[in-house]
C-alpha cells in the first residue's frame, strides 16, 4: 500500500526538487510524495504532516542564528528566509508529536538540531562546499566516517564517500536533545545525527537525492537509496502499528 510522506523544499520550484522527488519516487518504495513550501499556510501543513506517514526536510538556505540565540557571525542573512524556518520547525514539531519517521537531509540536518534545542557552526568557510554543476553533484567529495553500532553504520557501513555543498554543520558540543553523533568528516565536521529507540529520525548533512542517480552497482548508489529505502520503510511501518 502507498504511504503519503511530506517533502518540505525552498519558495522557487527549480532542478533539485526533482532530484528529491526522483529518490522518493525509486521503484519499490511505494511513496506518494507531498511537497509544502514556504508559502502554503502553516496550519494546513501541521494538519498534513499529522495525517501522513513520514516527513522529509530538503536542503536550503542558513537557518537564522536567532533560533539557536545567536547573532550573525557567518550566516549568509541575504539568503535567509524565516518563512520557511517557521514552516518547517512547526512541520518537524508536529512530526515529533505524532512520532513520524524524518529524513533530514543538509539543512534539514541543521533544522532538526536547532528545533530540538541545538546549535550550529555558523560558517566553515570553503572546505565543505564541492561547487559543482547540478549535472555531476552525485560525485563524491569526502569520506563520512560512520559511528559503530549506530543506525547509519547498519544503513552504510564503516564510511560512505560523500558529496559535500554546505557552509555551516552542527556544532558537536551542542547537539539538540535526543540526538547522537552517527558520522563525522576526518576533519571533525558533524556529517549525521540520530534518534536513538526504534523510531526513525536520521538527520545527514550531504546530498543522498542526488548521489542516489550515481552509476550503477557502485558504492555511493547503494547507500544513497539505502537511506531512502530505510526511510520509506519506516513510513509505512509506522501506518501499520
Amino acid at each position: 500500500m502507498t504511504r503519503r510522506v511530506v517533502l518540505s523544499l525552498g519558495s522557487k520550484p527549480g532542478p533539485p526538487d526533482q532530484c528529491y522527488l526522483g529518490a522518493l519516487g525509486l521503484d519499490g518504495l511505494d511513496l506518494e510524495v507531498v511537497c509544502v513550501r514556504p508559502a502554503d499556510d502553516p496550519e494546513t501543513v501541521r494538519a498534513l504532516v499529522r495525517e501522513s506517514a513520514g516527513l522529509v526536510l530538503s536542503g536550503g538556505p542558513d537557518v537564522h542564528p536567532a533560533r539557536y540565540n545567536e547573532e550573525p557571525a557567518g550566516t549568509e542573512m541575504r539568503y535567509v528566509d524565516e518563512t520557511r524556518d517557521a514552516l518547517e520547525f512547526a512541520a518537524l514539531a508536529e512530526a515529533d508529536a505524532a512520532g513520524l519517521p524524518v529524513l533530514a537531509i543538509c539543512r534539514g540536518a541543521q533544522v532538526l538540531n536547532v528545533q530540538r534545542g541545538g546549535g550550529l557552526i555558523q560558517d566553515l568557510g570553503d572546505a565543505h562546499r564541492d561547487g559543482r554543476e547540478q549535472a555531476e553533484k552525485w560525485r563524491p567529495f569526502h569520506t563520512v566516517d560512520v559511528i559503530p553500532g549506530t543506525r547509519t553504520a547498519k544503513l552504510l557501513g564503516a564510511t560512505a564517500e560523500t558529496n559535500s555543498r554546505h557552509h555551516q554543520a552542527l556544532d558537536p558540543a551542542r547537539l539538540g536533545a535526543g540526538l547522537t553523533l552517527s558520522g563525522r568528516c576526518t576533519d571533525g565536521t558533524v556529517e549525521a545525527v540520530e534518534e536513538s529507540g526504534p523510531r526513525f529520525v536520521l538527520g545527514v548533512q550531504w546530498h543522498p537525492e542526488n548521489m542516489a542517480i550515481a552509476a550503477d552497482d557502485s558504492p555511493e548508489r547503494r547507500q544513497a537509496r539505502a537511506l531512502f529505502a530505510a526511510f520509506a520503510q519506516a513510513a509505512h511501518q509506522h501506518r501499520a502499528d
